[in-house]
């Protein structure tokens, strides 16, 4: 049993997330699709609140988004993969694709401090 205390997921700093948009805006992510792209730019743009409606539940939180805003939203959009999901979760792949879906989640998983995506000004 673990003595240590739960902390909630943080977000990335404001600058790499800034940073991240502005590379995969002009240059792409590397060899992945348009609509992957599309995925992760509708991720990020959430997350730093230049677009207010959530990419997978459509929610107007109304404020800042935190990082279990960010965590939770990464759940639904893994919870979107399947068909046997919630109908308007499952709803939004069938919409954009299942690369689409992938994206977000990858970069929902990214912002709170996972490798799920990399830094292309780190290689």
């Amino acid at each position: 049993m673990s003595t240590g205390e739960w902390t909630p997921p943080e977000l990335r700093s404001q600058d790499e997330l800034k940073a991240m948009i502005a590379y995969v805006t002009e240059h792409g992510y590397g060899t992945a699709s348009k609509t992957y792209v599309r995925g992760v730019l509708a991720a990020l743009n959430w997350v730093t609140g230049e677009t207010a409606v959530s990419p997978i539940t459509g929610t107007s939180l109304g404020r800042p988004v935190t990082g279990m805003d960010a965590s939770s939203e990464h759940g639904r959009a893994y919870e979107a993969l399947y068909a046997n999901s919630d109908p308007a979760l499952w709803k939004v792949t069938q919409e954009n694709g299942t690369k689409y879906t992938v994206a977000i989640e990858h970069a929902l998983s990214w912002v709170t401090g996972s490798d799920a995506l990399w830094s292309p000004w780190e290689t």
